[in-house]
């Protein structure tokens, strides 16, 4: 026997060393589990405009986050109301401190009173049409409970909504199960629940597939054992690369690990396949070495694809996506080098050697036939089979151009998730959630009198409510007298516009204390809240052009006020306008550097050019049908872009290195595709299976952005395996240039070659 390999020399080292480091890497994934939080508030960076007006507003207004809470009953008579109104704005006892989840709280009742109380005294009709659609509903008797959260609530906002649930029961006559909830505050906690609270059994769904996939294929309870163990071993080192880091995982993370855990498998797959192939002529341990030899460029190569498809995505601004991006790309790489150095050291010390793996293995001989057929008829129809992938791709690009992204809340839950129906049922009864604010700074404001201040705001405030799209708005003016109009005259006016003025100073503290006005240097700033329906799916875009253009408009006679613009709405749009910016940008960017990659290992600029359309052409097939039905895309789809285009190149890179290893030894382009056929075309297919079945179980999620991810990789990366076993070797066969045979072979080419034939 040769001199020993280092599996040999360092197996027992490596081994160990990967036990040793296992309990650490299990602390890394705990704390990573255990600190999963989403809120959709933080998704754009600090730098974007829309981000530092929001930052702006809750600097001088505080957040604009608000819960809606009601019941089937919940009227302006009903004395719940209030009891539950100061129940939930109450002090709580935790770890022996005092916490107050909820620091301001505002119900219908309350609301209607000051307005119908001195010094307003409003008539009850004006009074109820001021708050519709805003703390009462259109029927002027639902009513609702609106609590701010506070510092400590924003700190832990599962804590404040449990307990808003909670002290529900200590109401009489209500219940937590009654209570009907919604709002910003509720949005990431609801994330998080649909996210984390299915993952473990999805996750134990994709380990069975998995399993039985190899299990099937290997036909080895301790091949399938070891790929198993590699690929939970990566998948908990994912994990814990985040949270050693100081990356918080979020739910699209969590994707990342998942995404870690297949392409592991898969790569597992391929090792222990050539290992299997070289059993029939090689001892066990003869044949690891000849199966890392193999493996080792084309796992290298796909590894380094594969990350480059995940780097792409940090070009996105969307921190989600970049953050996705990047630890997708560093759990790639971690998990490549465990792989090159775990399992075949393992390998080596518990070899696998059952019987059956000493001869071809049936899989491999039902398929023979078909490669046999696949490699001849191939190069009869390649120009035909090339000519139609092109036609597909142009289509397909066209229908790439028509699509639309969305970042909307209805965007992350199925249909009939309960926070959907909680929203609607809110909606329909009460008044819509989704906020936007606009705020008039008003220069110098000691040179306007103050009614006429209030009817600049009011004018402003009535065009905002005007606007198609708008349901419901509310300023200081909506909690002020009745302003009477300028061209009102005779003494009675004045000595009305005199007492209106001096109830409207009198009340300019009061208005500081409700978060409707600031004093910054000496000007004010007046907030005017409207609200939209999460229901409605609106094109936020288009709503944002009427309301600017609607607000413009109102205040072209006061030169001196400045409208400033912010909320949920702007920075949601902004969120939909970067996700296909960044959709073109990472996949375009992982297109070139993979393309290259591709150029070098064909040594051909047109070949490796065409090599790429297999590869691009199931996403742009899958997006291009999206734009044709007019899908919109969402971060889980976006996700899949440039991630598919990475995993996709896996299975080329194996074909074309069986290829290139045929022409180097001599054989013609068609015998040459037979050899790759026959060295992968099986494990092609095991792969691909394993990856797309293993991410499709987690489309049960009901989280809509994994499960559309998964819905959408499981079709991108089939589509996959049929272009690269049809479209691929057609295009090898058009343009690959037959290069002179080398004197010189590797083990694993000539010598492979001929036992091939």
């Amino acid at each position: 026997m040769s001199q020993s390999s280092w599996q040999d020399r360092l197996g027992w080292f490596i081994l160990v060393f990967f036990l040793a480091i296992t309990p650490i890497v299990m602390v890394g994934t705990k704390g990573a589990w255990d600190g999963i939080k989403n809120r959709v508030e933080d998704w754009l960076p600090e730098t974007f405009e829309e981000t530092q007006r929001l930052m702006w507003f809750y600097d001088r207004f505080g957040t604009d986050e608000l819960l809606m809470v009601s019941w089937e009953g919940c009227t302006l008579e009903d004395p719940r109301v209030a009891r539950y109104a100061q129940a939930i704005g109450a002090a709580e006892e935790v770890n022996g401190e005092e916490v107050v989840w909820f620091g301001e709280v505002i119900t219908g009742p309350e609301a209607l009173e000051s307005l119908t109380a001195e010094p307003l005294d409003l008539p009850k009709d004006l009074a109820i049409n001021r708050l519709k659609d805003w703390l009462i509903g259109e029927d002027e008797s639902q009513t609702c409970v609106v609590a701010v959260v506070s510092p400590q609530g924003e700190n832990n906002r599962a804590a404040a909504i449990e307990y808003a649930y909670d002290v529900a029961n200590r109401v009489e006559g209500l219940s937590r199960e009654d209570l009907i909830i919604a709002g910003t505050t509720l949005d990431g906690v609801a994330i998080d629940k649909a996210s984390k609270g299915s993952l473990a059994a999805l996750n134990l769904g994709s380990f069975a597939v998995c399993i039985i996939i190899m299990a099937i294929s290997f036909r080895s309870a301790r091949a399938t054992i070891m790929v198993f163990v590699l690929a939970i071993f990566c998948e908990q080192l994912s994990m814990a690369i985040m949270y050693f880091s100081g990356q918080q995982m979020d739910s699209v993370l969590t994707l990342a690990s998942n995404l870690t855990y297949v392409l592991s498998i898969s790569s597992g797959v391929h090792l222990m396949n050539y290992y299997r192939e070289s059993l029939a002529e090689r001892s066990a341990k003869e044949s690891v070495r000849w199966a890392l030899r193999s493996a080792l460029v084309p796992c290298l190569l796909s590894a380094g694809t594969t990350a480059v498809g995940m780097l792409s995505l940090t070009v996105s601004q969307i921190r989600p996506v970049t953050n996705f991006g990047f630890y997708a790309a560093a759990s790639i790489l971690a998990a490549a080098v465990v792989l090159l150095l775990w399992l075949p050291a393992a390998m080596f010390k518990f070899p696998i050697d059952p019987a059956t793996w000493h001869h071809k293995s049936k899989s491999a001989s039902r398929l023979q036939p078909l490669w046999s057929f696949l490699s001849k008829e191939m190069n009869t129809a390649k120009w035909p089979i090339f000519g139609l992938s092109l036609v597909v791709l142009c289509i397909s690009v066209i229908g790439v151009q028509k699509i639309s992204t969305s970042a909307q809340l209805h965007d992350l839950f199925w249909s009939d998730a309960p926070i959907l129906r909680d929203y609607d049922w809110l909606e329909e009864r009460v008044g819509p959630l989704i906020p936007i604010e606009v705020v008039l700074r008003i220069e110098q404001p000691e040179e306007i009198e103050a009614d006429e201040r209030f009817r600049i705001i009011d004018h402003v405030q009535q065009s905002i409510q005007e606007v198609e799209g708008v349901s419901a708005t509310m300023s200081a003016a909506t909690f002020a007298p009745v302003i009477p109009a300028k061209d009102e005259r005779g003494f009675r006016a004045v000595m009305r516009r005199a007492s209106i003025r001096k109830i409207l100073e009198g009340r300019l503290d009061r208005y500081v204390e409700m978060n409707y006005l600031r004093i910054e240097e000496g000007d004010e700033l007046w907030r005017i809240s409207a609200r939209v329906r999460a229901a409605d799916r609106l094109n936020y875009g288009e709503l944002m052009q009427r309301l600017r253009a609607s607000v413009d408009q109102s205040l072209k006679e006061y030169p001196g006020v400045q409208p400033i613009y912010s909320g949920s709405v702007p920075l949601i749009f902004k969120a939909q306008s970067e996700m296909l910016s960044d959709l073109i940008k990472s996949f375009g960017l992982a297109f070139v550097m993979i393309a290259i990659i591709m150029m070098v290992l064909l040594r051909n600029i047109v070949t490796g050019l065409f090599s790429m359309i297999p590869n691009v052409l199931p996403t742009l097939l899958a997006f291009g049908t999206m734009g044709y039905l007019g899908m919109q895309v969402e971060i889980g789809s976006l996700l899949t872009a440039s991630a598919a285009l990475g995993i996709a190149v896996d299975d080329s890179l194996h074909f074309i290195s069986w290829f290139n290893k045929g022409l180097q030894a001599g054989k013609s382009k068609v015998e040459a595709t037979r050899l790759a056929y026959d060295h992968c075309g099986l494990a092609m297919i095991q792969t691909s299976l394993i990856c797309s079945l293993g991410l499709l179980v987690f489309a049960l999620s009901p989280f809509t952005p994994v499960s559309r991810f998964a819905w959408l990789m499981c079709g991108l990366l089939l589509t996959a395996l049929l272009c690269d076993l049809l479209i691929l070797p057609a295009i090898l066969l058009c343009f690959t240039k037959k290069p002179k045979p080398t004197t010189e072979t590797s083990e694993a080419g000539l010598g492979d070659v001929r036992a091939t034939d």
